[in-house]
């Protein structure tokens, strides 16, 4: 067998001249992904070594590498090494008043499940500070029971609790809180004030609920002597939902609020509806007195001038007719102008709907007269 002793190597290409080849082959193209004049500031930002600040929240999908360095912060720590980290980014936070993030880092440390109770205690403790801060009262409130579980006497918690139980109006609950907090620090200051500030509003609340309460019991004494006028002179009470009302009942006022009184002679005031159906307008009187007539009332509405909506000036008050609905026939009733309220009122073929009478008014001589007495 014969060895070609001669034979010479391959040639190395230097990394030049192999770069210059390849080149030569695929043509120059552009470097894809790369900084740009435009995005460098912002990519290199993202590179843990160039960062002029850390952020706040560490997004992996921006910045993986800081998610890493990250990770490996806690990979191999106990759950109460892990829980001491992330309290004391927390705190770290805190400090910056940035409460939102301070609150998610003391959730990922409760989150660890550590076993020291003195831990867990002052976790929650943070957390319901972080809470208050952001205006979450209960939230607070519920994690600084939570703390007092693990440590009974945990005395920031006692505080914070008392803070948010006069925020949120549980007055008898924080003077509780603040007894408890001073049976173990009689001279804390804070305390003092919060038992003062719940003290006092404890009473002035009271205070306001037996007024209230007395308003109500003479609302109610006003409420049945008006219903005992009523029922007196004859007035039947109807409610929309229909049925005569049950022991007689103004819980349906008109929507402008208008609802009947008594004056200062004992005479019933109505706020009483007209209606026009030909135009499909209304007016209402606020204060319709039973002793008054429907004269009056039609003249002040209809007497200096016409409505604009009346172009052939045919509702004036000599040329008008006032009828009621008869709700059990359907019947059409006509009023006498020259009557008062009260006497209709008491007609037993009248009903008061929902606490405001209410009456028809049609132009005599119309066709629509004519065909809406004919319904």
């Amino acid at each position: 067998m014969r060895t070609r002793m001669d034979a010479k190597p391959p040639a190395v290409l230097d990394t030049d001249t192999l770069i210059d080849e390849i080149l030569a082959k695929k043509g120059p193209q552009k470097y894809k992904d790369g900084f740009s004049e435009d995005n460098w500031e912002e990519e290199i930002e993202q590179i843990p070594l160039f960062m002029s600040k850390s952020p706040d929240v560490i997004d992996p999908e921006r910045s993986p590498a800081l998610a890493a360095l990250q990770q490996l912060k806690y990979e191999d720590a106990t759950p109460l090494n892990r829980a001491n980290a992330y309290k004391e980014e927390g705190n770290y936070l805190f400090k910056q008043k940035k409460y939102k993030e301070a609150k998610t880092a003391y959730s990922e440390a409760i989150k660890q499940k550590c076993e020291d109770p003195a831990t867990n205690a002052i976790l929650y403790c943070n957390r319901a500070t972080m809470e208050y801060h952001l205006g979450n009262f209960r939230s607070s409130l519920m994690d600084c029971k939570q703390a007092r579980k693990f440590k009974p006497d945990h005395f920031k918690a006692i505080v914070r609790g008392a803070m948010c139980c006069v925020k949120l109006k549980r007055l008898e609950e924080a003077i509780d809180w603040c007894d408890e907090g001073l049976s173990i620090s009689p001279d804390d200051a804070t305390l003092t004030d919060l038992r003062s500030t719940a003290g006092k509003e404890k009473k002035r609340t009271e205070r306001d609920q037996r007024k209230e309460q007395m308003s109500t019991k003479a609302q109610a004494a006003e409420e049945e002597k008006l219903l005992a006028a009523i029922k007196s002179h004859g007035v039947t009470l109807v409610h929309t939902r229909g049925g005569v009302a049950g022991g007689l009942s103004l819980d349906e006022p008109h929507p402008s609020g208008k609802r009947v009184h008594l004056d200062r002679d004992g005479t019933l005031v109505w706020p009483v509806l007209f209606l026009y159906p030909e135009f499909g307008q209304t007016d209402l009187v606020e204060a319709f007195a039973e002793n008054h007539l429907f004269e009056e009332h039609i003249e002040a509405m209809l007497g200096k001038e016409c409505p604009p909506w009346d172009v052939k000036g045919q509702y004036i008050p000599s040329n008008v007719e006032l009828y009621f609905e008869d709700s059990t026939t359907d019947e059409c009733v006509r009023v006498d102008q020259h009557s008062t309220l009260g006497s209709v009122l008491a007609s037993p073929r009248y009903r008061v709907v929902s606490g405001t009478p209410s009456f028809i008014i049609l132009a005599a001589g119309t066709s629509f007269r004519e065909q809406f007495l004919k319904r």
